[in-house]
């Protein structure tokens, strides 16, 4: 009953998103047919992520009724894959925290309570006690009254479809691809296989600064060292090129091996990269010593944090690519009689610490083509029209290594050093374009 409703209800959303799309990109007839020739597992999740992006959850705001219908869609969706509830006899794990108000002013921040959303599919045997957790956050910033990038965004709906409504739909199909495979113990064909318990696992409060994994650490239903590996996933939904970015598989010894090994049985290109973001759901993990995963795009859109992140813009195929990647990792973590070593990753913090795009004043103009920071510098992805970049003559392909004298390591290093600048200031751009070294003026633009 509850997969015909949620069929049905993702046919309508569809239709709505369709409908809503403007007159130039509607193609009624072509989004349809290439629905319905998708592969099953391509459906389930479209349904999942265009029912959690739809304007009627209002962008999913914690402490506001639209969230609570998300919620409510994770636990129906984890009851209906026969899972048991991860917090005693509750799927639901709440927690208080404090939201932002526009650019974080404290006088505008609010007390709200969060929940985090859990269901466990148990091991079997000597490995049932350790743990392997899958996640993913599950709400998004509302109207855009704090972190919105969008000009006069305040009071519009931020639909937030690959941020991260992408990511909790990959839960919900990973989780029903993990139940698939690894039926209750009593029924198993291969009882002397021992096997990890698995975590599902959706958290609130991130887009205010991680609250729900933060809690979740502080008050887990299991001892934290029991935990063998979290895996984190952030943005999916947009993957370009068939690349799905794979960071921290430094974090643990055994993590590089079974990361490409998974690569040989999905269409998706994994990307290893160096580095770790502080800045999701995996941080708070990694901090208790436990070897994390977090998988994501390699290259950032724009739409990041606007208004026009919606679901008719995501790649509903890779992403559903993404959701059996990350279940193939949960599956050979939990069968892997050895448990991955913690170790240190280097430039944890200064990799995730700084500023984020929405405390950014001006907009550079360009799509990094190596958001994963895989090799040093900046590699210029794409241009957008009437940007700094354009004017400035910035190319596809150029490789930005400079930033008035200083160095650009990387995406977060350059978030850092455009920071503090604001609109009319001009700097020097070093880059590198055919093996030249070229220093261009760029007059920047407001965001």
């Amino acid at each position: 009953m509850f997969n015909h409703a949620i069929s049905v209800i993702g046919s309508l959303c569809l239709a709505v998103v369709v409908t809503d799309l403007p007159a130039q990109s509607q193609d009624v007839e072509g989004l349809t047919a290439a629905f319905q020739a998708a592969s099953p597992a391509t459906r389930e999740y479209a349904q999942h992520v265009i029912l959690l992006a739809h304007p009627s959850l209002e962008g999913r705001l914690p402490g506001t009724s639209g969230v609570d219908l998300a919620e409510e869609v994770i636990v129906t969706s984890f009851r209906h894959a026969g899972l048991d509830p991860a917090f005693g006899p509750a799927f639901r794990q709440p927690f208080d925290f404090r939201q932002g108000g526009a650019f974080g002013a404290e006088r505008d921040m609010t007390t709200v309570t969060g929940f985090n959303i859990g269901a466990v599919i148990p091991g079997c045997g000597s490995l049932a006690s350790e743990w392997v957790v899958l996640g993913a956050h599950h709400d998004h910033i509302g109207r855009g009254a704090f972190g919105s990038r969008s000009t006069g965004a305040p009071g519009r709906i931020h639909e937030g479809a690959d941020d991260n409504a992408s990511g909790t739909a990959a839960v919900l199909l990973a989780a029903r691809l993990l139940r698939d495979r690894f039926p209750p113990c009593e029924r198993s064909t291969d009882l002397e296989s021992p096997r990890r318990s698995i975590l599902l696992l959706t958290f609130s409060g991130e887009e205010s600064g991680l609250n729900g994994s933060e809690h979740f650490v502080r008050n887990a239903p299991m001892p934290l060292d029991r935990i063998a590996l979290m895996i984190n996933l952030d943005m999916v939904g947009r993957l370009s090129e068939g690349r799905l970015q794979v960071s921290g598989s430094q974090s643990g010894d055994t993590l590089p091996a079974m990361v490409r090994a998974a690569g040989t049985t999905n269409p998706l290109e994994p990307v290893l990269s160096r580095g770790l973001t502080a800045r999701s759901d995996h941080a708070p993990f990694y901090r208790e010593r436990i070897p994390v995963l977090f998988l994501t795009e390699t290259v950032f859109p724009d739409d990041y944090h606007t208004t026009e992140d919606e679901s008719w813009k995501l790649d509903f195929e890779s992403a559903a690519n993404a959701a059996a990647f990350a279940a193939d990792l949960v599956a050979r973590s939990a069968l892997d009689p050895a448990r991955p070593s913690w170790r240190e990753v280097a430039g944890f913090e200064t990799g995730g610490g700084g500023p984020s795009i929405s405390d950014i004043k001006i907009r550079f103009g360009i799509k990094p083509g190596n958001y994963g920071d895989t090799q040093p510098g900046v590699l210029v992805g794409g241009v957008s029209t009437g940007t700094s970049a354009e004017e400035a003559g910035i190319r596809e392909g150029d490789l930005l290594i400079g930033w008035d004298g200083r160095e650009i390591a990387g995406v977060m290093e350059w978030m850092r050093l455009m920071a503090p600048h604001h609109p009319g200031d001009v700097v020097t751009v070093t880059i590198i374009r055919q093996d030249e070294a070229l220093e261009l003026p760029v007059r920047l633009k407001p965001r």
